[in-house]
């Protein structure tokens, strides 16, 4: 499964091309691409808890990030 992800600020673009290459025909591979902003929903309930935009923006992308490295991580590890 190849799963790609781009958030987007302001005025920034983002193209995203997943690709598999598979050379097992038996395999079941599936692939996704989300672009997009920062949830405005996970960033409203942020200001109400006192951060400012840049705060909670930056809060929301570390936690993206950070689940994104310890995926990969305990994938490599897995193998």
């Amino acid at each position: 499964h190849v799963d790609c992800k781009e958030i987007v600020l302001d005025a920034a673009a983002a193209r995203a091309v997943p690709t598999v290459e598979v050379r097992n025909p038996s395999a079941h591979i599936t692939h996704e691409a989300a672009i997009g902003s920062v949830s405005s929903r996970q960033l409203q309930a942020l200001l109400s808890r006192g951060l400012d935009e840049d705060e909670a923006t930056d809060l929301i992308i570390e936690g993206l990030l950070s689940k994104k490295a310890r995926w990969t991580r305990d994938s490599l590890t897995s193998v």
